[in-house]
């Protein structure tokens, strides 16, 4: 499908335990929980939502962004009770061809295996139904979680940003990539 094609509804996607889906203004609560956290943002650069009515006005600007095909945001929805528990991000779109993967993920559930699963998804999407040819992601060096994530799902770690704006922060950032051809090869 070509990348302009695949703006025409919003992509919703299953996983064997999730549904990935559009966030709407009844998911605002949840979403607020789990980025009041500090523990939650404290490697994603800014702080969350002040409140439930920004985070409802924050679902408006993802879906204008989708509409202008420069972002697309999954909510990260249990399939047993459709509640949000994070989201899954793409975005700077460059050409057609590369785009940033970015995600959270409510403390609650860490270490269940969610994210990878969900990125297992999105992912393969992003190199086949949007036609990507690099996905990069960027993390700060003390993100442990974040790095092995990556690293497990067969991104490769191509360097440093120094005092690389990250957010609203200035921070040394690692750089994440990996390549349709590299994915395609691991998959055979």
């Amino acid at each position: 499908m070509p990348f302009k094609d695949a703006f025409h509804t919003f992509p919703k996607l299953e996983t064997e335990r999730f549904i990935l889906r559009e966030l709407h203004s009844d998911d605002a609560k949840e979403y607020y929980t789990y980025l009041s956290d500090h523990e939650v943002t404290k490697y994603w650069g800014y702080e969350g939502p002040k409140n439930v009515e920004t985070a409802a006005k924050t679902f408006t600007r993802f879906h204008n962004a989708f509409t202008r095909k420069e972002m697309i945001t999954w909510g990260i929805a249990a399939k047993d009770d459709d509640k949000i528990i994070g989201t899954c991000i793409l975005n700077d779109f460059i050409r057609a061809s590369m785009v940033s993967l970015s995600y959270n993920l409510s403390r609650d559930h860490w270490g269940k295996g969610i994210m990878t699963e969900v990125l297992q998804t999105i992912i393969p999407f992003a190199f086949h139904a949007l036609d990507m040819n690099r996905i990069q992601a960027k993390v700060m060096p003390e993100n442990n979680s974040s790095v092995k994530l990556l690293s497990k799902l067969g991104f490769v770690q191509e360097g440093l940003l120094r005092d690389f704006i990250f957010g609203e922060s200035i921070t040394d950032t690692l750089i994440f990539s990996i390549l349709k051809k590299d994915f395609i090869e691991k998959a055979l």
